[in-house]
């Protein structure tokens, strides 16, 4: 398994497994706008001015014999320009989970946003079951939760939100 920018040629892949993951009758805002608009941000202004997402957003994937089974991203918003990145559709194929390749996007992640001299990594997950998971995993690195509070994607669904923030700063 090797992590690799995200490109036109992996985008398809890319975008496929996030919206296996993420439904899009699950979230409003998919990966199907959100990953292209990392390759081509003049394409997606209207979409980064509506989410206040700052152009420079980035995606990896990880791939195994050319397939893609993971994906993670660094986006941020203008309110934290210069303190934090977000973690952005963090996931990986069912075929592929406990077997360390979320574990090493989400070292990749962290390490990236440690480059860019954020002082905070930041993401949005809930308390929905399949996500319960990414959660000892969040917390297994230092991620806390900083906020939490009704999820308002669906409301029928009763999920709560939850903002996990990790310390870049008081990392070693």
């Amino acid at each position: 398994m090797e992590i690799v920018g995200l490109t036109k040629r992996n985008l398809e892949q890319a975008v496929n497994l996030v919206e296996k993951i993420f439904p899009s009758e699950y979230e409003e805002e998919a990966g199907k706008d959100e990953l292209p608009a990392s390759l081509n941000p003049d394409a997606y202004r209207d979409y980064l001015e509506r989410t206040g997402i700052t152009p420079g957003l980035k995606y990896w994937v990880a791939v195994e014999k050319g397939r893609v089974i993971g994906s993670v991203g660094l986006y941020c918003y203008k309110e934290d320009q210069g303190e934090a990145d977000w973690l952005g559709w963090f996931c990986v194929d069912e075929d592929f989970r406990c077997k360390g390749t979320g574990t090493k996007l989400l070292l990749f992640a962290i390490n990236e946003a440690k480059k860019h001299g954020k002082e905070y990594l930041r993401l949005y997950t809930t308390d929905d079951e399949d996500e319960l998971d990414s959660h000892r995993l969040y917390e297994k690195y230092g991620f806390k939760v900083i906020e939490t509070k009704p999820w308002t994607g669906r409301p029928e669904l009763n999920l709560t939100e939850f903002i996990y923030e990790l310390n870049l700063k008081a990392q070693t």
